[in-house]
């Protein structure tokens, strides 16, 4: 009987360690340029922002910050408390900030981005190409 007791208080141990089974994921990717690391100067801080393609409901907007690495141009979204983000189809913006101005001049803001992605699973990588700027 104490075993059982024990092991039931072991179960809901490990179930609130691990989110009771949460799907949230934990995404990484790298910011290129034609193919090579986008890294930026001392002086300028990068903004990326995952944003719902669809909104969780008409008065819920909800967003996730990326964790941006100057030295290779790599990033990753941990999420708000640490867990991730939930799957779905997002729009990913970006904003090059040198002196508090956007260099990219809301290119890729989060409504204008040219890029758009479904997180499927940690694993994958997403690789956002600023190639792809028109001009």
């Amino acid at each position: 009987m104490k075993y059982s007791r024990l092991a039931a208080v072991c179960l809901v141990c490990a179930l609130f360690v691990t989110g009771c089974g949460s799907n949230m994921l934990k995404v990484k990717g790298r910011v290129v340029k034609a193919g090579q690391p986008f890294i930026i100067a001392p002086d300028e801080s990068m903004r990326i922002v995952f944003v719902p393609s669809e909104p969780l409901s008409p008065d819920k907007y909800d967003s996730f910050f990326a964790i941006y690495s100057r030295e290779d141009g790599s990033f990753r979204v941990t999420g708000k408390d640490g867990n991730g983000l939930p799957p779905g189809k997002y729009k990913v913006g970006l904003e090059l900030l040198k002196h508090k101005n956007d260099e990219f001049k809301g290119a890729f803001s989060a409504k204008r981005s040219p890029f758009a992605f479904e997180v499927k699973s940690s694993s994958d990588e997403i690789v956002l190409d600023l190639a792809q700027i028109k001009g």
